[in-house]
Protein backbone atom coordinates (compact mmCIF):
# COMPACT_ATOMS: atom_id res chain seq x y z
CA UNK A 1 0.00 0.00 0.00
CA UNK A 2 2.75 2.48 0.88
CA UNK A 3 4.39 1.90 -2.50
CA UNK A 4 1.29 3.57 -3.91
CA UNK A 5 2.27 6.78 -2.10
CA UNK A 6 5.85 6.46 -3.35
CA UNK A 7 4.40 6.43 -6.88
CA UNK A 8 5.85 2.95 -7.47
CA UNK A 9 9.29 4.52 -7.91
CA UNK A 10 8.23 6.66 -10.88
CA UNK A 11 10.31 9.83 -11.23
CA UNK A 12 7.34 12.06 -12.10
CA UNK A 13 3.79 12.66 -10.95
CA UNK A 14 1.07 14.73 -12.59
CA UNK A 15 -1.62 16.01 -10.26
CA UNK A 16 -5.00 16.44 -11.95
CA UNK A 17 -7.35 19.03 -10.45
CA UNK A 18 -10.55 20.72 -11.54
CA UNK A 19 -12.39 23.88 -10.51
CA UNK A 20 -14.71 22.75 -7.73
CA UNK A 21 -17.62 24.88 -8.89
CA UNK A 22 -17.82 23.01 -12.21
CA UNK A 23 -18.81 19.77 -10.48
CA UNK A 24 -19.06 16.32 -12.02
CA UNK A 25 -19.00 17.46 -15.66
CA UNK A 26 -15.51 18.83 -15.18
CA UNK A 27 -14.54 15.47 -13.68
CA UNK A 28 -15.73 13.74 -16.84
CA UNK A 29 -13.65 16.14 -18.94
CA UNK A 30 -10.64 15.34 -16.77
CA UNK A 31 -11.28 11.63 -17.29
CA UNK A 32 -10.99 12.16 -21.03
CA UNK A 33 -7.77 14.11 -20.54
CA UNK A 34 -6.35 11.38 -18.29
CA UNK A 35 -7.11 8.73 -20.91
CA UNK A 36 -5.42 10.80 -23.63
CA UNK A 37 -2.42 11.52 -21.40
CA UNK A 38 -1.91 7.84 -20.59
CA UNK A 39 -2.31 6.70 -24.21
CA UNK A 40 0.03 9.42 -25.51
CA UNK A 41 2.63 8.53 -22.89
CA UNK A 42 2.40 4.84 -23.78
CA UNK A 43 2.96 5.66 -27.47
CA UNK A 44 6.24 7.31 -26.41
CA UNK A 45 7.35 4.36 -24.28
CA UNK A 46 6.41 6.07 -21.01
CA UNK A 47 4.54 4.04 -18.41
CA UNK A 48 1.71 5.58 -16.39
CA UNK A 49 -0.10 4.63 -13.19
CA UNK A 50 -3.31 6.58 -12.49
CA UNK A 51 -3.68 6.78 -8.71
CA UNK A 52 -6.94 7.96 -7.17
CA UNK A 53 -5.57 7.21 -3.69
CA UNK A 54 -3.52 10.41 -3.71
CA UNK A 55 -6.76 12.43 -3.61
CA UNK A 56 -7.07 11.20 -0.03
CA UNK A 57 -4.00 13.31 0.74
CA UNK A 58 -5.65 16.49 -0.55
CA UNK A 59 -4.67 18.75 2.39
CA UNK A 60 -0.99 17.79 2.10
CA UNK A 61 -1.00 18.16 -1.70
CA UNK A 62 -2.89 21.44 -1.51
CA UNK A 63 -0.16 22.84 0.76
CA UNK A 64 2.74 21.32 -1.21
CA UNK A 65 1.55 22.68 -4.57
CA UNK A 66 -0.01 25.85 -3.14
CA UNK A 67 -3.39 25.01 -4.67
CA UNK A 68 -6.40 27.23 -4.16
CA UNK A 69 -9.18 25.88 -1.96
CA UNK A 70 -11.60 25.93 -4.89
CA UNK A 71 -9.60 23.25 -6.78
CA UNK A 72 -10.77 19.66 -6.43
CA UNK A 73 -7.90 17.16 -6.42
CA UNK A 74 -9.06 14.26 -8.57
CA UNK A 75 -6.13 11.94 -9.22
CA UNK A 76 -2.38 11.67 -9.54
CA UNK A 77 -0.60 9.99 -12.42
CA UNK A 78 2.84 8.53 -11.74
CA UNK A 79 4.88 8.29 -14.92
CA UNK A 80 8.31 7.40 -16.22
CA UNK A 81 10.19 4.65 -18.02
CA UNK A 82 8.59 1.35 -17.03
CA UNK A 83 10.50 -1.36 -15.18
CA UNK A 84 9.17 -4.65 -16.57
CA UNK A 85 10.53 -6.51 -13.52
CA UNK A 86 8.73 -4.37 -10.93
CA UNK A 87 6.05 -6.44 -9.13
CA UNK A 88 3.39 -3.85 -10.01
CA UNK A 89 3.94 -4.63 -13.69
CA UNK A 90 3.24 -8.33 -13.25
CA UNK A 91 0.11 -8.00 -11.10
CA UNK A 92 -3.10 -9.04 -12.89
CA UNK A 93 -6.65 -8.90 -11.61
CA UNK A 94 -9.55 -11.10 -12.62
CA UNK A 95 -12.01 -9.51 -15.00
CA UNK A 96 -15.68 -10.27 -15.44
CA UNK A 97 -16.57 -11.40 -18.95
CA UNK A 98 -17.80 -8.58 -21.16
CA UNK A 99 -21.20 -10.22 -21.52
CA UNK A 100 -21.78 -9.83 -17.75
CA UNK A 101 -21.71 -6.04 -17.79
CA UNK A 102 -22.47 -4.92 -21.36
CA UNK A 103 -25.81 -5.14 -23.14
CA UNK A 104 -25.59 -4.89 -26.93
CA UNK A 105 -28.58 -3.61 -28.90
CA UNK A 106 -29.02 -3.70 -32.66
Amino acid sequence: MMENFRFFGAPHMALITAPGELGPYAYLDCGGFITGFCLAAQSLGIGTIPQAAVAGCAPLLRDWFNLAEDRTILIGIAFGRPDPDHPANTFRTARAPLAEWVTWRD
